[in-house]
C-alpha cells in the first residue's frame, strides 16, 4: 500500500477543504455535519481551525470526508488520505476509498524534449533522496515534541510529583463548572489523591472525544472524568481500580410513555455523548444511524428536552442533575449495566500502583462514601 505523508496539519487541510466546499462559515458547516447526525458547536469548528483541538474519532473524520466529497471539495484518494492522516489515524482502507467512490490522482505529464535517459535517472535519484531527508527530518521532529511532552507532563510519581488531570467538565455532578470554578466528584476525587500522595494537582478541562489522544500526547499524565472501565480500553490503557459503580439509564419527555426498557427503543432517536459507554450502548438497541451523537452532554440534554430526539442515553448519576434540572424530563428504568468507573493512566505507567494504594485509603477513611453522599443522593 502508498504511504502518503501528510506534510500540512489537519488546521489547515480543514480550511482549505472547508471554504473550497463553499461554507463560508462554521454554523453552515455545522448544519451540514448535524444532517450526517453529530452535532456540534461552532466554536470546536474554530478550534479545530486554529489547531488548538483535532477530532480523532474516525468516523467522524470519514464524514467530515464524505460531505467535502459531495461538494466537490475532495476529489482524489489522495486528498482524502492525507486529510485522514493529518489527524493520526492512518490512511483510508480499501474498503473506505471504494465506498467514497473517489479517483485516483492522474499521473504528471511525462518529461519530454531535452532530458534523455541518465537525466531521467539522476531526477529520480535526486527526487528519493530529497523524499528520504524529508521524511527522517520529521520523523526527528515528531520525537522531539513526543518526548518534550513527556518531560512536561511526567508519570504522576516522578520529581516534581504532580498529578495533571484531564477531565471533560460537563458531566454533572462528576464534573462540572458552576460559577467560574470546576467542581464535582472527579474534581474532589482527584484533590484527595493528590492530599493523599503528596502531590501538586492541575485539572486540564479538555473535550471528551480528545481526553484520550492528550494522555498519549503526554499533555497530562491520567484522566479523571467518569471513565468506565472496558475491556476495549484496557487493551491499550491501564486503569486504577473502580472507584464508583454508576450504570447507564434512560431518560424522556415525562409525557412519553411508549418507552419503558431498552427494547421499546428499535427505531427510535437516542442522543449520547460522541465517544462515551453510552454511544456504545446505544447502537445496540437502535439503528447507527438513529443515535445522535452530540460533543457533550449539555446539547444532548437540549436535544431531549426540546423533543429533537426519543431518548438520552448517560449514566445513572448524570442523569439525576439532568433530570433534577429539566423538570420534563424522567428516568424511565433502573440501571440496564454496570459503569464502574476507574483513573486511566498510559500503558505502563508504575504511579498506578501509588494511586490504587491511595484509592484504598480514601475508601477505608470513608471519603469515597462522603463523595457519593455529597454529589450523588
Amino acid at each position: 500500500m502508498v504511504e502518503y505523508a501528510s506534510v500540512k496539519s489537519f488546521a489547515e487541510l480543514f480550511k482549505k477543504y472547508r471554504l473550497r466546499a463553499e461554507f463560508e462559515t462554521f454554523a453552515s458547516f455545522g448544519d451540514a455535519l448535524s444532517e450526517k447526525g453529530y452535532f456540534y458547536e461552532d466554536s470546536i469548528f474554530s478550534h479545530w481551525q486554529k489547531g488548538t483541538r483535532t477530532p480523532t474519532n474516525r468516523k467522524i473524520i470519514l464524514t467530515i470526508i464524505r460531505i467535502f466529497v459531495e461538494r466537490k471539495a475532495i476529489e482524489t484518494r489522495e486528498e482524502a488520505d492525507e486529510f485522514l492522516a493529518a489527524t493520526g489515524l492512518g490512511h483510508l482502507t480499501e474498503l473506505e476509498r471504494d465506498t467514497l467512490h473517489l479517483k485516483v490522482k492522474s499521473s504528471p505529464p511525462s518529461i519530454k524534449g531535452s532530458l534523455n535517459t541518465m537525466s531521467k535517472i539522476f531526477l529520480m535519484v535526486f527526487i528519493l533522496i530529497i523524499g528520504v531527508s524529508s521524511y527522517l527530518f520529521i520523523q526527528t521532529q515528531v520525537e522531539k515534541n513526543y518526548v518534550n511532552a513527556s518531560q512536561t507532563v511526567p508519570s504522576a510519581v516522578t520529581e516534581p510529583k504532580k498529578l495533571v488531570i484531564g477531565i471533560d467538565a460537563t458531566l454533572e455532578p462528576m464534573e462540572y463548572i458552576e460559577n467560574g470554578e470546576l467542581i464535582g466528584f472527579d474534581v474532589d476525587l482527584g484533590n484527595h489523591l493528590a492530599e493523599e500522595l503528596d502531590a501538586d494537582i492541575e485539572f486540564r478541562n479538555i473535550i471528551f472525544d480528545n481526553l484520550f489522544n492528550s494522555l498519549d500526547q503526554r499533555q497530562i499524565n491520567m484522566i479523571i472524568s467518569a471513565v468506565t472501565i472496558i475491556e476495549e480500553r484496557q487493551q491499550k490503557y491501564d486503569f486504577s481500580d473502580s472507584y464508583l459503580n454508576a450504570g447507564q439509564v434512560i431518560i424522556t419527555q415525562k409525557e412519553n410513555n411508549t418507552i419503558r426498557e431498552v427494547t421499546d427503543l428499535k427505531g427510535k432517536m437516542i442522543a449520547t455523548q460522541t465517544g462515551t459507554t453510552n454511544e456504545k450502548e446505544a447502537i445496540k438497541h437502535t439503528s447507527d444511524h438513529l443515535v445522535i451523537r452530540y460533543s457533550d452532554f449539555v446539547h444532548a440534554t437540549k436535544a431531549v428536552s426540546e423533543g429533537n430526539v426519543d431518548a438520552l442515553f448517560t449514566d445513572l448519576p448524570n442523569a439525576k442533575k439532568i433530570t433534577s434540572k429539566n423538570a420534563n424530563l424522567k428516568i424511565v428504568n433502573d440501571p440496564f449495566t454496570d459503569e464502574y468507573y476507574g483513573i486511566v493512566f498510559i500503558k505502563g505507567d508504575p504511579s498506578v500502583t501509588q494511586v490504587n494504594a491511595a484509592l484504598e485509603a480514601l475508601r477505608k477513611k470513608g471519603i469515597l462514601n462522603e463523595l457519593e453522599k455529597k454529589w450523588l443522593n
